[in-house]
């Protein structure tokens, strides 16, 4: 039945295309993602709250409608065939399309006019995505922005999940997502800061020599930032600083270079905001910047919606300004 390693290839694809066009159901998807995802019929039978029976059947319908099997078995648990893993990412979708439907549905029986999910990392949020936002608000006020900062990979997930509309981020080239579309919003480089408390602060004759000897906000071992770092002091020839204080949090390092005397690198136009405040002097040593990837917005393959589609202008637009300001 379900479990065997394999079925007859006597059905046509054209009889699977017209399954998954004109009879897949929303209720077979269910039950497809509770067997993957419980691994069993049994668990998915408890997850879904029907009989075992009523699981198997739905099974079998799906495998009869496509002509394959969708499950093998490995040991006490099923494993999803090739075919299978294909309609879990149709279904994730549509999963995903139909709870987004049911927010913006609920947006707008409360008088809002549209949602806008964004995900962000620290280097947007200082002027470039407060800036597009701010235009959006401007001429769209009964849009419901929100803005999501947690790990780059988790918002990625959440872009494909539909639970994010857009991420705007830079991504290094190991690391671009091969199945995301992004829109090449400006060129960013990290430049050298120091405390506006550091008593060095005004001297005009800084040297990497005396730099190297003072307290540093360092990023942590194994990201970009550190391997770009590191890499300039050994181009130097100058030992790696030994007073440290290590975070990847734009936000810690501003608080603490408000605080305490130190030297360090921020985004460009992080850096120029935190100047402009008084926290800290930005440096304008040789040799001082630091070339990282671009900063984009990404976002999934298929068409977007109108509001997606505007506040990716305002992006850009955002993005030049801020650029000439450079």
């Amino acid at each position: 039945m379900v479990m065997q390693d394999s079925m007859a290839h006597g059905s046509a694809p054209k009889q699977a295309e017209d399954f998954v066009v004109q009879r897949l159901t929303l209720r077979q998807l269910r039950v497809l993602l509770a067997l993957a995802d419980k691994g069993s019929i049994s668990a998915a039978a408890d997850a879904l709250h029907v009989t075992q029976p009523a699981v198997s059947k739905t099974l079998s319908e799906l495998e009869s409608g496509l002509g394959q099997t969708l499950f093998v078995r490995r040991g006490r648990s099923i494993r999803a065939t090739a075919l299978c893993e294909r309609l879990l990412l149709l279904a994730r979708k549509l999963q995903a399309d139909l709870r987004r439907g049911g927010e913006e549905v609920a947006s707008l029986a409360r008088g809002v006019s549209g949602d806008l999910l964004l995900g962000a990392t620290n280097a947007a949020l200082a002027d470039l995505l407060p800036d597009a936002v701010t235009a959006l608000k401007t001429e769209s006020p009964g849009v419901a922005v929100s803005v999501r900062t947690h790990s780059l990979a988790s918002m990625f997930d959440d872009l494909r999940q539909g639970r994010l509309d857009l991420v705007i981020a830079r991504v290094q080239g190991t690391d671009v997502p091969a199945d995301l579309e992004r829109i090449q919003l400006m060129h960013q480089q990290e430049v050298l800061v120091i405390s506006q408390c550091h008593p060095l602060a005004t001297s005009r004759h800084l040297s990497w020599e005396v730099l190297a000897q003072q307290s540093w906000i360092w990023p942590l071992p194994g990201t970009r930032m550190r391997t770009l770092q590191d890499a300039k002091f050994h181009s130097l020839d100058l030992a790696l600083p030994t007073n440290l204080f290590q975070t990847d949090d734009l936000m810690v390092t501003i608080s603490m270079m408000r605080r305490m005397p130190l030297v360090g690198y921020l985004p460009g136009s992080i850096a120029r905001v935190a100047a402009r405040e008084g926290h800290v002097r930005i440096l304008a040593l040789e040799n001082a910047r630091l070339p990282l990837d671009e900063m984009c917005a990404w976002h999934m393959r298929e068409p977007q919606g109108e509001l997606v589609e505007r506040f990716k202008q305002l992006l850009l637009a955002a993005a030049a300004r801020l650029e000439s300001e450079t």
